[in-house]
């Protein structure tokens, strides 16, 4: 699969050569993951056909950069990206990308619900990968991530996340209130 979506990055005429060898280093630590394995890539390959990155306003995009899964678009707000770790900010953005599906992404909603916990969980999977940050946007929603993964379990996170299944993560939340 590594090769297939090197290949399908290598089409897309909206990045350049380094930020493709970039998003493909990125890439290839992701897919290289044990804990990874079985998650199915077939959206990331198709969003890969059509990516972008563009620079938006520091009063639109107020970390170093973030996911629009309307538009297919990494936006980086460039002040702050120089001044950050890109590559964990990429791998963010990555596996929003690798998640994502139609206007959302991981277990958010189409209404944009649950996007606290999303962002938390991504932000967990994006430092098992690349490593943490000093200056991390989502401390509160890791911390309420690691609350919530102990109640209704890692698991149920992991698949929900890459299902894009919110209702599983809503139901276990129930369940785990009767018990």
């Amino acid at each position: 699969m590594l090769e297939t979506l090197k290949v399908t990055l290598d089409t897309n005429t909206n990045l350049t050569p380094e930020v493709k060898e970039n998003l493909m280093e990125l890439i290839t630590v992701f897919v290289s993951n044990e804990a990874f394995k079985g998650v199915n890539l077939s959206n990331l390959n198709e969003r890969l056909k059509t990516l972008k990155i563009k620079r938006e306003s520091k009063f639109l995009v107020r970390m170093p950069c973030r996911y629009n899964a309307f538009t297919n678009e990494i936006l980086i707000n460039e002040e702050m990206f120089k001044e950050s770790d890109a590559r964990h900010w990429l791998m963010h953005a990555l596996l929003c990308v690798i998640t994502g599906n139609e206007n959302r992404f991981g277990f958010t909603t189409t209404e944009n619900k649950m996007i606290a916990l999303c962002e938390g969980y991504t932000e967990i999977l994006t430092n098992f990968l690349v490593g943490d940050v000093d200056n991390n946007y989502f401390t509160d929603e890791i911390i309420m991530t690691n609350l919530i993964s102990k109640v209704i379990g890692e698991d149920t996170l992991f698949e929900a996340y890459f299902n894009n299944d919110s209702e599983k993560v809503l139901k276990a939340m129930v369940d785990a209130e009767g018990k």
